[in-house]
């Protein structure tokens, strides 16, 4: 995250029809100001958040109200009247949301991470969640770093996409061995070492396999171990753009840090290095989260393999994980095929009987002499990248022009698209598979 100077607007978004402001003026809270470039009756926000806004962004006035419309809310006037100018002030505090990156994740410094993609909203529905949203942010006294720069007091940039995490506060970047991190300084030392090995050793397993990252990726750990009102504790991590990052939350957030097991840290980095991976070498971020299976699925068997090959001890983890996986699969496509699980929130159904179908796909291809899942990777990111989607048809085509035969990928949709009798007989075959695949990582 160099030093430079803020990216200014691209000459196509100059007069752009909603702008944001954020002013941070104290550790506390955000003052957020959006700016109409024409009057509206109502600003549009594609996801409700489980409430989160209605709950906690506070317009300035009492003369607005938020209304859910589907998947996603709005905020009108209660007398109809339309408006260009609406300003909320809002707590920096983190809060778990469902299927979503919380909002802001504080530091014990009182710097924070702030998630960009929340704020992105629309004039008009339908409204999808990733239109272009400048933002500039004031922060006096602080740096604020977004997009690899970092700036004092004032930064301004475009939000667009899945969005982007923002930092603001006075911690210094440090360089490691393949990214740059910026880690809490409340974290305990012993997990901090163990972080310093454990993502570079990812980055560079994967590098060898698919050529390197085209970018420096950016890491954040943050810890707020401040009591919840409700007496919440969370951890959570993902990836963004170029970004992974990680936050422990609530009392006792430094105990559960130490406490946790090495191991569970290594799953996480590994996870969120394939999603860097995939990311970059499709040219964009992995969609459609109705078939998550094979992104989730596909970064949880990338973590396994490279996880397998580190020694016994990983190795008869990975070998926990995947057992464990099969058997919440069975149990979850009991009740319904997996193309609906992101619709009845059983979300983490992807991960779990996706890592058992890759690890099935990874062991059948090996079984005919080839490169087992990352062969299969490395083509279908190509098509992606040249253009295709990504989707499920894509996918399974590929599979199939690698070399996976049709009775595995036939089993494969019956399971994601429904049409078994019981679920467990059904998966039995790729837990079989599973394991012989992370057996075969020893020797890698």
């Amino acid at each position: 995250m160099q030093g430079c100077a803020s990216t200014p607007l691209p000459s196509s978004i100059a007069t752009p029809p909603i702008a944001l402001a954020l002013d941070i003026a104290s550790d506390d809270t955000v003052e957020a100001t959006y700016s109409l470039a024409k009057p509206v009756r109502a600003l549009h926000f594609a996801q409700n958040l489980g409430g989160y806004r209605k709950d906690l962004w506070h317009p300035e006035g009492s003369e607005f109200r938020w209304i859910r419309e589907g998947d996603g809310e709005r905020i009108e006037r209660t007398d109809g009247q339309s408006f260009d100018r609406l300003t909320f002030d809002i707590p920096i505090d983190y809060r778990a949301l469902p299927k979503n990156y919380a909002p802001f994740s504080p530091f014990s410094d009182r710097s924070t991470l702030i998630y960009s993609g929340h704020f992105q909203a629309c004039t008009a529905v339908p409204c999808d969640g990733e239109e272009a949203l400048p933002i500039s942010i004031a922060a006096a006294g602080k740096t604020i770093g977004v997009n690899g720069h970092r700036t004092r007091d004032k930064a301004q940039f475009v939000s667009e996409g899945a969005g982007t995490n923002i930092f603001v506060g006075n911690l210094e970047p440090v360089a490691a061995d393949g990214f740059v991190a910026i880690i809490d300084p409340g974290l305990p030392t012993a997990l901090r070492q163990h972080l310093d090995r454990s993502l570079p050793q990812s980055i560079r397993y994967f590098s060898a396999i698919y050529g390197p990252l085209s970018f420096v990726p950016e890491l954040y750990v943050s810890m707020d171990d401040r009591p919840e009102p409700n007496g919440g504790e969370s951890t959570q991590g993902g990836t963004l753009p170029n970004q992974i990052f990680m936050h422990f939350d609530g009392a006792h957030a430094r105990q559960r840090a130490t406490e946790g097991s090495p191991l569970e840290l290594d799953w996480f980095f590994a996870h969120e290095a394939a999603h860097l991976f995939q990311q970059d070498k499709i040219g964009k971020s992995p969609g459609d989260d109705a078939v998550a299976w094979i992104h989730e699925g596909g970064a949880e068997a990338m973590a396994a393999l490279a996880l397998a090959g580190r020694g016994a001890t990983e190795r008869e983890y990975v070998l926990q994980r995947a057992d464990h996986a099969g058997t919440n699969c069975a149990r979850g496509l009991a009740h319904m095929p997996l193309d609906r699980a992101t619709a009845e929130g059983k979300f983490d159904l992807h991960y779990q009987c996706g890592l058992v179908f890759w690890l099935a796909l990874d062991q059948s291809l090996r079984e005919h002499g080839h490169d087992g899942l990352a062969d299969l990777n490395r083509a279908f990111f190509a098509k992606v990248r040249a253009g295709k989607p990504w989707s499920q048809p894509v996918f399974m085509a590929t599979a199939k022009e690698r070399g996976v035969p049709d009775a595995v990928l036939s089993r494969i949709a019956t399971l994601t698209d429904g049409g078994y009798d019981d679920a467990a007989i059904a998966i039995a075959p790729f837990e079989t598979m599973a394991r012989q695949s992370l057996k075969l990582a020893e020797g890698q």
